[in-house]
């Protein structure tokens, strides 16, 4: 990222600058050169999802340098993203065992039962206590016998 002379700020450099009365490629040019210009480097935070930022631009020597003032976390929008990813797992989970659940399942009784208590438990993850932020996972039963 660059900011220009205007106080902008751009992903790419100007591809040509007038520098002396002439047209310059500004990659053949020196940070040097280029800050003279009024062109320098800007690298921005790097945010996170679901939080808003208050940032200034600081100049440290050649470069801009884009710093945090301060930092708000949303954190209901936070969850609520994790929330869905979590449910999209189990569903995902869910429907790898349907067949178990099929009458003509190649299961035994023990078996039958064991992939029903795991079905259940997968249901039961968003109601466990700190979900979304904790979600322990039900082992798959081992009915290889």
């Amino acid at each position: 990222m660059w900011r220009y002379p205007d106080g902008t700020f751009k992903r790419r450099l100007a591809l040509k600058v007038a520098m002396a009365g002439a047209i310059h490629a500004a990659k053949d040019l020196t940070r040097e050169q280029l800050d003279t210009l009024g062109y320098n480097e800007a690298i921005p935070v790097v945010r996170e999802p679901y939080t808003t930022y208050e940032t200034q631009w600081v100049k440290d020597g050649l470069v801009y340098l884009e710093t945090v003032v301060t930092a708000v976390v949303d954190e209901a929008a936070r969850d609520a993203a994790l929330a869905t990813t979590i449910r999209a797992e189990r569903d995902r989970l869910l429907a790898e065992c349907d067949w178990t659940q099929l009458a003509d399942a190649p299961l035994d009784e023990d078996g039958r039962e064991a992939w029903t208590g795991y079905r259940q438990e997968l249901r039961d993850v968003p109601q466990q206590a700190g979900f979304p932020g904790v979600a322990e996972w039900p082992l798959e039963p081992d009915t290889t016998a």
